[in-house]
């Protein structure tokens, strides 16, 4: 009977997460206990519960389980993810190289690079590298922008400049696109950096509940809290 009710439990979970409601998804889940489930492709509809509702430890102990079982590209993939995630430095670094083995052309191998470094605190010369051979192998509009913001916390006016000239004209719209204008303008003298942080804060208020409003959360922090803020307002005031 437990193993029947847990069936039960299990496919309503995955009628919530389709429908978008992970915390009733979550819920579900909590009645159920995990030691009794062994199916690696129930585990992992669990592990995506917990993620979606950033029980990010929960999601990490059941991944260690279906990987004892199957070291699929997938599974080290969300096992990378989740450690960076977690801040875990050195679990980050261990299935990353496993992931290196099993996807070395894979693009996301300089995502994964990236996150890292960035976790260890690496100056902006090693991640600004990372992301110029990630540009070289997969254009991609966050991390095109992810880029133009180092080059401007760099001090980088130049780079900077050109990275977002590059972004407009290749994605040509989109909030990215909309992101690198405003940066764009800062260097050009068309807007000041506070009315760029102003917009920003705006778009967040705009889309609080989205993971662009995450993204627009570090757009502030990162341009608000650059190494070169005082410098460029100083030399626009001479």
């Amino acid at each position: 009977m437990g193993a029947y009710e847990n069936m039960i439990k299990i496919e309503e979970i995955r009628r919530r997460m389709g429908e978008g409601d992970y915390e009733t998804a979550q819920k579900i889940l909590d009645t159920i206990p995990l030691r009794k489930i062994k199916n690696t492709i129930d585990l992992s509809i669990m592990v995506e519960v917990f993620e979606k509702n950033g029980k990010y430890e929960e999601a990490f102990e059941l991944l260690l389980k279906i990987y004892q079982k199957s070291k699929t590209r997938k599974v080290v993939f969300q096992l990378t993810t989740l450690s960076i995630k977690l801040l875990h430095v050195e679990d980050a670094e261990y299935y990353f190289q496993e992931y290196q083995r099993l996807a070395p052309n894979d693009f996301y191998n300089y995502i994964f690079r990236y996150k890292i470094d960035k976790l260890k605190g690496e100056p902006y010369e090693t991640l600004i590298a990372t992301l110029v051979k990630l540009k070289h192998k997969a254009y991609i509009e966050k991390w095109a922008y992810e880029l133009a913001k180092l080059y401007y916390k760099a001090g980088m006016e130049e780079e900077c400049i050109q990275e977002c000239s590059d972004i407009i004209l290749w994605f040509g719209k989109g909030s990215y696109v909309e992101k690198a204008k405003m940066l764009r303008e800062y260097f050009s003298g068309e807007t000041s950096k506070e009315k760029m942080i102003e917009e920003l804060k705006r778009r967040a208020q705009l889309a609080k509940q989205s993971k662009e409003f995450q993204d627009d959360s570090e757009d502030i922090a990162d341009l608000s809290n650059s190494s070169e803020e005082n410098n460029k307002d100083s030399e626009k005031e001479k």
